[in-house]
């Protein structure tokens, strides 16, 4: 029953790493990081959830941001939590700040040739 959590985890991180990753880039302002974004949405949510683990995979990326993604796994799967997740909203809340920063910081720090390459990559399989 514990896998079965850590992996709805680990496809819930994905997938918000995914969502954050494209809310960041739209905010740039640059025409090249729009361009990147709209790639990244059109990508259907198989190819969402590859380019996050195909980001985690990449040599390129450094060692301590490839570390980010397994330790919020860990976190979320755990059951001693900051705030308990028993009181209504507030209980998820520390969960969600925490996911929240930990993918800001994956995204902040991976390389953006390496994160074109990749939707580039996953764009011709298709």
């Amino acid at each position: 029953m514990t896998i079965v959590w850590i992996i709805l985890a680990l496809a819930a991180a994905l997938i918000a790493a995914a969502a954050l990753f494209a809310w960041l880039l739209r905010r740039a302002g640059t025409p090249e990081e729009r361009s990147l974004v709209r790639r990244v949405l059109r990508l259907p949510l198989r190819g969402k959830l590859r380019l996050a683990l195909a980001l985690v995979r990449e040599p390129r990326v450094p060692l301590l941001v490839r570390a980010l993604p397994p330790a919020l796994v860990l976190y979320l799967a755990m059951p001693l939590d900051i705030i308990p997740d028993f009181v209504p909203v507030i209980g998820h809340l520390d969960d969600a700040l925490v996911l929240l920063i930990g993918i800001a910081l994956v995204l902040r720090f991976t390389p953006r040739g390496v994160l074109e390459e990749q939707v580039e990559r996953l764009e011709a399989e298709g």
